[in-house]
């Protein structure tokens, strides 16, 4: 009798009850997912800081270990529910597999890019960093268009922002004799380059960075006016000299030192304590004369120019740097492995965060079958042919930028490139996801938009013409 009830209990058990938990957190994780993809592409497409690419990466791996910890959850229930656990037993196991599957996911996923990065040669870390200068370049819409022809329009859209995010990781499979027409293009792009770098124009750099300090300057200058006239009026005394001086190093100069009375502006503005201000404030080597007398056009000539012409004479000849100084150990070791990392990452990420979201996207459409009753063969066999259509439609519709004899000659070079068939696996891959992004992008930026997230990267604008998203009014 005992049995027969235990046989009435396993018939009437709902075998599919963790299917709708499951299908809210895969819809849940969908969300984040996408909207990441959509600050990812903003970042990876534009020639992003430091701090973003720290950033997108945190995120990143932190996105992708929530991934798999879903994924193993998805089991977990599924084999709980079919085993008749208990609800203690379940939770144990739920918790016990998020704290050694998250932590995994994300350090294995910074250890795959940090092997990466370690087996690069010096050839390759010395390409990549060169690479970074050409996808500058562009962004910034300061390569020769007749050297490479992606007008502003294109490279603001989604395509064009997939395009450059791969761009880097394509470059590092082309010839050499392409190599050095492109080192050409960057060479002459470079003083645009360093002064965007580096604030932008001259005048620009004149009003927002030279312009502070030097009203700074003339508001000690005024102040020193006011005690050397009290020092005056008080007959020079020695406590008159004395209180001068206190004055001047508590208010004026910082340093308790004498400051002859009468001088004009442009002899206070040249002395030391206001040269260091200035120097200090806009980055100025000790070799090249600044002061807050200075005009606008004789910083442009006095001080930009020099400083402009310095910068662009070391990253040329960063450029020229044998391969061998940049493999571990030598010179320009970090410099290399910082380039590799820059070109890496992004596009790693990238195809992380698609496959996430293409699996994630196949798990919440079954789950939403099969907590509807359909056949787990059918709800599988269904959304597989969905999944396929999509991918094969995408695939079959170029763009602007996969019909360019850029992204064609790109392609040729990387299939020449890799052993195996590999470069044509590689091409067919980022040639969907180019494709892709002009009809997810807009979704995936709404999303992002609601959520108001930016994943710890600058709040930038993504309203460029192309993206197919306006601003909130």
């Amino acid at each position: 009798m005992k049995l027969l009830d235990f046989e009435r209990y396993r018939e009437t058990r709902e075998k599919r009850a963790y299917a709708p938990l499951m299908l809210v957190l895969t819809a849940l994780y969908l969300v984040f997912e996408l909207a990441f993809n959509a600050r990812l592409l903003d970042i990876t497409g534009s020639f992003a800081t430091r701090r973003d690419v720290d950033a997108i990466e945190f995120y990143g791996r932190l996105i992708s270990s929530l991934a798999l910890t879903l994924a193993f959850w998805g089991m977990i229930l599924r084999r709980a529910n079919a085993t008749y656990q208990a609800r203690p037993n379940v939770i144990r196991a739920l918790f016990l597999s998020t704290i050694i599957l998250m932590p995994a996911a994300y350090y294995g996923e910074k250890a795959l890019l940090n092997r990466i990065v370690a087996h690069s040669t010096g050839e390759q870390r010395r390409d990549a960093m060169f690479l970074q200068y050409i996808k500058r370049d562009i962004v910034h819409n300061e390569m020769d268009p007749q050297k490479i022809r992606l007008d502003a329009e294109t490279r603001q859209s989604p395509a064009g922002k997939a395009f450059l995010s791969i761009l880097p990781l394509m470059g590092l499979s082309v010839s050499e004799g392409a190599k050095q027409q492109a080192e050409a293009a960057v060479k002459e792009a470079m003083a645009k380059t360093v002064r965007h770098d580096t604030g932008g124009t001259d005048g620009h750099v004149f009003n927002e960075q030279f312009a502070g300090p030097a009203i700074q300057i003339r508001a000690r200058f005024n102040r020193y006016e006011d005690l050397a006239t009290t020092y005056l009026r008080n007959g020079r005394s020695s406590v008159a000299r004395m209180a001068y001086m206190n004055a001047l190093g508590r208010d004026v100069t910082g340093e308790r030192e004498f400051i002859p009375p009468g001088l004009g502006f442009a002899a206070f503005a040249n002395l030391p304590p206001c040269v260091a201000m200035m120097r200090q404030a806009l980055h100025v080597p000790d070799d090249i004369p600044i002061s807050a007398n200075m005009t606008a056009e004789q910083f442009a000539s006095e001080v930009r120019t020099p400083m402009v012409t310095r910068e662009v004479e070391r990253r040329i000849s960063e450029l020229d740097f044998p391969a061998d100084t940049f493999v571990d150990g030598q010179e320009h070791a970090q410099i290399g492995r910082e380039a590799m990392e820059a070109v890496i990452a992004p596009a790693l990420a990238l195809v992380f965060s698609v496959l996430g979201a293409l699996v994630h996207l196949y798990k919440s459409t079954f789950y939403l079958l099969y907590s509807a009753r359909t056949p787990t063969g059918v709800a599988h066999a269904v959304v597989s042919c969905m999944l396929i259509a999509v991918i094969i439609a995408l695939i079959r519709s170029p763009n602007d930028i996969t019909r360019s004899d850029l992204f064609s000659s790109l392609e040729t070079q990387v299939n020449a490139a890799s052993p195996w068939g590999l470069g044509h696996v590689l091409n067919t891959s980022i040639r969907w996801m180019i494709q892709a992004q002009p009809h997810l992008y807009p979704l995936n930026e709404a999303d992002r938009r609601l959520l108001h997230l930016t994943f710890g990267t600058r709040d930038i604008d993504t309203t460029e013409a192309g993206t197919g998203v306006k601003a909130p009014a």
